[in-house]
């Protein structure tokens, strides 16, 4: 494939200039309407006649940031896990609601608390041509469970005491070995897909670098930094209606909305909300804000030498934010303000924690930090309109606030992978995946390692967290809030608002589905689905 023709990234109104003028007041009370009405669809090509959908054909999707982690028991990259579940696939999956409905698993009971048997689809084949089987299902799940080295996912699926075994060459049981209610949901997660295990045996497949999945497309070909090609998985259960997903890296969000323009590529997602102002004027192009179960944080480094291990400190800087706010200005007016059960979720509890000043000086003085100064680190463009955000609020208590973009590998390597960090705040963002729940466990480094780097070790959170994990019935309810409240009375991360995306594409080109609500960073879900139209006559 041949790179697209972009111009150059500058064409069209800048995304800082847009951002600028937001964070300046520049736009008034009219980009958030602008933004969250924005879902213009088959309008787009008033006038050009009927649009049919046609089988065959390549579809070309404007990726924003290259896969980079490949092996999916070991990713935890959002970029990456959208490519892994076009070319893989869970036992289960969610449907346009966040509820669980079959995919590679047909069926499935719990004939008894804590066990659970999944039967595979019949006729569910590795784009290699062969079946899958009980084998690949209790080997990929090994792969999280070994107690020597568990992931991170192991947490969700109640830990290492749970087993997973062949029953016969089409079922499969789990015995959990802690009681978990987002069990199923958590199946469906990109970490999850289901694994050729006789070829990874065999060194055939290395998972780091290869992809031999039994989603609609396979790999073809990959440039590094530059383009993927995918082509019809000839195997797939449910087959796609393109023949090929050309799927070319642009970084630029400029350069993405003029590839779209002059028609380059067909589909392009977008992290940033104002993406959608700067396409409103883009004829046939289709856009639709995305909600997702995401969400932005704040981290604080409680672990390394910092003001923030004092958690007076900590509850002060939780009361400084304004973060509606945040929700107008740097996410011009999409989304929504959450606590640790992402607001996405129908019936979330609201946050306790909202912005009293007095409040936060007074905590400052009993902590005696009244001259307090910190440097929160970022990545991206909307990351960095919450943290400039985040600044001008401290500043009004007296905080000084250091606000520095670093590029994405310095910035993992400071927050996330140093332990302890080198950092002393963070904006970043929590996938919350499709269980209300799950993102609980980034609370307690025994339960979500990774942040073991900043994140205080209480016991007592970790107990909170499990119990409310565990909790079914009448009590379940009593148990969240509990656990809800004890994270952000911790204040060692403290969540923002909501992360939605954008989906735009050439109406006049492709015909798409989009799921309605996102649970899994899985855009492309309905990647088989996507297929080129023919407008006007027959």
């Amino acid at each position: 494939m041949s790179p697209p023709d972009l111009p150059p990234a500058g064409v069209g109104i800048g995304r800082r200039t847009v951002l600028r003028t937001l964070l300046l007041g520049g736009l008034g009370v009219a980009a958030p309407g602008a933004l969250a009405g924005c879902a213009r669809r088959m309008d787009a090509v008033a006038g050009a006649g009927p649009v049919t959908a046609v089988r065959g054909g390549t579809v070309v999707w404007g990726k924003p940031l290259e896969a980079l982690a490949l092996n999916p028991t070991t990713s935890s990259v959002g970029a990456s896990w959208e490519l892994i579940q076009v070319v893989y696939e869970p036992l289960v999956e969610l449907d346009d609601d966040l509820g669980v409905v079959p995919a590679l698993a047909q069926s499935w009971e719990n004939p008894a608390p804590g066990e659970w048997v999944f039967t595979l689809r019949s006729g569910a084949r590795f784009s290699n041509g062969r079946p899958v089987d009980a084998d690949d299902v209790v080997g990929t799940f090994a792969r999280h469970l070994d107690p020597a080295k568990p992931t991170a996912f192991a947490s969700y699926i109640g830990g290492t005491g749970t087993t997973v075994s062949r029953v016969d060459d089409r079922r499969v049981r789990f015995v959990l070995g802690a009681p978990r209610e987002m069990f199923l949901s958590a199946l469906s997660a990109a970490v999850a897909v289901i694994l050729p295990i006789r070829e990874i045996g065999a060194g055939e497949v290395t998972p780091a670098t290869e992809m031999l999945g039994t989603g609609p497309f396979m790999v073809e070909s990959h440039r590094q930094d530059r383009d993927w090609v995918l082509v019809r998985n000839p195997f797939s259960w449910r087959p796609p209606t393109a023949d090929r997903l050309e799927v070319p890296i642009i970084l630029d969000t400029n350069a993405r909305i003029a590839a779209l323009r002059n028609g380059s590529i067909d589909i392009a997602t977008f992290d940033e909300p104002d993406a959608a102002l700067l396409l409103s004027d883009v004829p046939a192009v289709a856009v639709q804000v995305q909600p997702r179960t995401d969400f932005f944080v704040l981290t604080l480094n409680a672990v390394g030498d910092t003001p923030f291990t004092d958690r007076r400190v900590r509850q002060a800087v939780a009361h400084g934010i304004d973060r509606e706010r945040i929700r107008q200005v740097a996410l011009a007016g999409v989304g929504a303000v959450t606590g640790p059960v992402s607001a996405t979720f129908p019936g979330a509890l609201p946050t306790t924690v909202h912005r009293d000043t007095a409040k936060a000086r007074t905590l400052l003085a009993e902590a005696a930090r009244t001259d307090l100064h910190f440097e929160i680190i970022y990545g991206g463009p909307v990351a960095g309109g919450i943290a400039q955000i985040i600044q001008q609020d401290l500043a009004e208590i007296g905080v000084t606030v250091r606000a520095t973009q670093l590029e994405a590998a310095v910035l993992n390597q400071r927050s996330w992978v140093s332990t302890p960090a080198r950092m002393d705040a963070a904006v970043s963002f929590y996938a919350a995946f499709g269980g209300p729940l799950m993102a609980m466990r980034n609370w307690s480094p025994e339960l979500a390692p990774f942040t073991a780097g900043f994140q205080e070790d209480d016991p007592s959170v970790t107990d909170l967290v499990t119990r409310a994990w565990s909790a079914s019935g009448p009590s379940a309810d009593a148990a969240v809030r509990r656990a809800s409240t004890a994270l952000e009375e911790q204040a060692n991360t403290i969540p923002l608002v909501t992360k939605p995306g954008i989906v735009a594409y050439r109406a006049d080109r492709v015909a798409p589905r989009i799921s309605r609500l996102d649970g899994n960073l899985d855009v492309m879900q309905y990647a088989g689905a996507l297929s080129r139209v023919r407008t006007g006559g027959a």
